[in-house]
């Protein structure tokens, strides 16, 4: 079985399981490069598609994925953040899912789940905007942060840090708890803790860990990602958009 992870810009991936992709924050043109698109393009050519979007942010929201899809794939699907048909209207398509976290204002609790044929989605609440998804589909358990990260900014006062830690805490819970076999979770740059990235490696431990939210420099996160231990864990790092990685062996055959 086809099982692979396609890098495409910042926050932005595709994974294909042999007739399905699944696209994730696909960004506006101002936060992608040229090779973005087709990358995504050729990657839905015929193939059963599923559009997400973890919240309205535009390095992680474009409409312009309706005419991408609709010229690609053989059929699509959008799962949007409750936030994104009001602040990107173009989106709010017919037939797309909307999906709620849980209500919980201290994070950490999934919401219902929300089902497309064989693909169930069920959500938690960011800490930034939107939701982060945990996503079953065909035997696979993935789980995608969006801006779900731990955002202690140095110049911030502690009491609002101390917040931060324990909502993203409450939410490595969670994340532990539904067991993902492949996680994308931020590792930014601009933080001396990398937004959380060891703290989730080594506490949800997951078969394989991509780190993403990279402003287009992927090779100065895969430097980053690379220097924590984590041997349970292969770490999926790349250095240009197209870089794929097929993960069927360390997911599928465990």
């Amino acid at each position: 079985m086809d099982l692979t992870v396609t890098y495409v810009y910042h926050n932005c991936f595709c994974v294909t399981l042999d007739n399905r992709a699944l696209v994730f924050d696909f960004p506006d043109q101002e936060h992608r490069n040229a090779e973005a698109a087709d990358v995504v393009s050729k990657t839905l050519t015929g193939r059963e598609a599923s559009i997400f979007f973890s919240h309205s942010h535009a390095d992680h929201c474009s409409a312009e994925i309706i005419d991408i899809a609709s010229r690609s794939a053989a059929s699509t699907t959008y799962f949007l953040s409750y936030d994104v048909p009001d602040m990107i209207p173009e989106l709010d398509l017919p037939g797309a899912i909307v999906v709620e976290p849980g209500d919980d204002p201290a994070g950490g609790v999934p919401g219902d789940i929300y089902s497309a044929g064989e693909l169930t989605v069920s959500a938690l609440e960011s800490n930034d905007l939107g939701v982060a998804f945990f996503i079953r589909v065909e035997g696979l358990r993935l789980y995608y942060g969006g801006d779900l990260a731990e955002w202690v900014w140095p110049e911030a006062d502690e009491t609002g840090n101390a917040h931060t830690r324990a909502f993203f805490g409450r939410s490595l819970d969670a994340v532990r708890a539904f067991e993902p076999d492949l996680a994308f979770t931020d590792c930014d740059l601009r933080l001396p803790n990398l937004a959380g990235f060891e703290r989730f490696a080594r506490t949800v431990r997951p078969k394989v860990l991509v780190p993403t939210h990279d402003f287009g420099n992927p090779t100065g996160v895969a430097s980053a990602a690379s220097g924590i231990d984590m041997p349970e864990t292969r770490l999926m790092t790349y250095s240009r958009t197209g870089d794929n990685f097929n993960v069927a062996d360390r997911i599928l055959n465990d």
